[in-house]
């Protein structure tokens, strides 16, 4: 999983940290902070860990890689355990690809923990009744309403929406409709 890049001089670890994409890699400098702030090196988070905003955890589906493994895709369990990993790695300064550097990453990856469980849990009250991912898309808490939400976007938000409910059915907190077409889900 992780790597450490033949640097001269330099410990540069690469760190496989999907959920975002199936592919992302966050890079962790494993040396003392220039300004000695406390912690261990500086991370290049890329779109993994940013300061002020969650990063778009959509379902990206690999058919050819679901027939090769019983395993379901779970991008968002994926991006948690990821999470998880770069808190414990507790760096001095995180280096994001969007926003400004930081400090207090384990701090801020609680937040998102925290975030993506509230979520969770508001997705569970919602499938009392059951939804189409699209439905339930409608229907999730955004940063704005969703008729001011552009199309185009949209079908970023229902891969956001579809790969929670992903997460749920994979904890057992909801399942498939059976007969629906198309596919409507509910909680359990």
């Amino acid at each position: 999983e992780d790597h450490l890049a033949p640097l001269a001089g330099r410990r540069l670890r690469a760190i496989w940290t999907p959920g975002h994409t199936p592919g992302h890699v966050c890079l962790h400098l494993e040396e003392e902070h220039p300004a000695q702030k406390p912690g261990n090196g500086r991370l290049f988070s890329g779109d993994h860990l940013l300061p002020g905003i969650t990063p778009h955890i959509g379902l990206y589906e690999d058919p050819a890689a679901e027939k090769k493994s019983a395993t379901v895709i779970d991008p968002l369990g994926d991006y948690l355990d990821s999470l998880e990993r770069i808190g414990r790695l507790a760096p001095a300064e995180v280096l994001p690809a969007h926003q400004h550097a930081f400090t207090d990453a384990p701090g801020r990856v609680q937040e998102l923990l925290d975030h993506h469980e509230d979520r969770l849990t508001d997705l569970r009250t919602l499938l009392a009744d059951p939804f189409t991912p699209w439905q339930l898309a409608e229907r999730m808490e955004w940063n704005r309403p969703w008729a001011d939400i552009p199309y185009g976007s949209r079908n970023i938000a229902v891969s956001e929406a579809e790969a929670h409910l992903r997460r749920l059915v994979k904890l057992g907190h909801a399942e498939a409709v059976q007969g629906s077409d198309p596919v409507t889900y509910i909680a359990l």
